[in-house]
């Protein structure tokens, strides 16, 4: 059984990430969210880009799947989401107050708050596509400007953890991410 959906509309490279480093993961169209043939999940993962059509169509399907989302999270899952890569973009499918603003380019970070969270990035420096310029969270990491590029929200039993960071996540968030979750249905 998977602990990791990847939400997609097609093949990906974080297929190929997940393999190397020996994650159980299982591709998901978002308009698959709710079926019944799904297995649970410990963490839905939300590739940047998702909210621009020129990259994916899947932005409808999450504003549709709202409460399954918002269900998975309250029951203990993991939700981590990348960013948009559109100028603009409030994730109003959350149920949490985050706003993302798009900027592209090398970012030297460091923390704002104490938290494993922090281990999804790899190093100081690293590429960011955007900040938050509303959280509504716990701001963990944040760039020279001090503008956030991860936060976290605990919701329910689950956590909602989001980030502009560019690159892959190191793969000891993922191992401390799957260790906090729990398995639950989309």
């Amino acid at each position: 059984m998977a602990d990791i959906a990847l939400m997609w509309d097609s093949r990906l490279l974080f297929e190929k990430f997940f393999i190397e480093h020996g994650f159980d993961h299982q591709l998901i169209h978002p308009a698959n969210m709710g079926s019944p043939f799904l297995p649970p999940f410990k963490m839905i993962l939300i590739p940047t880009g998702f909210a621009n059509p020129k990259y994916s169509n899947m932005l409808p399907s999450l504003m549709k799947n709202k409460r399954r989302i918002e269900s998975f999270i309250t029951k203990g899952g993991t939700l981590l989401v990348f960013g948009a890569l559109t100028d603009s973009h409030f994730y109003e499918w959350l149920p949490v107050d985050l706003e993302y603003s798009l900027t592209y380019g090398p970012a030297e970070l460091h923390e704002k708050c104490q938290s494993n969270a922090s281990l999804l990035a790899s190093g100081p420096l690293q590429e960011c596509d955007g900040f938050f310029c509303t959280t509504g969270g716990e701001c963990i990491l944040v760039n020279e400007k001090e503008e956030a590029v991860l936060v976290t929200h605990q919701f329910g039993e689950g956590m909602i953890v989001a980030t502009t960071i560019h690159e892959f996540p190191n793969p000891e968030f993922i191992r401390w991410a799957l260790d906090n979750s729990t398995s639950t249905a989309i």
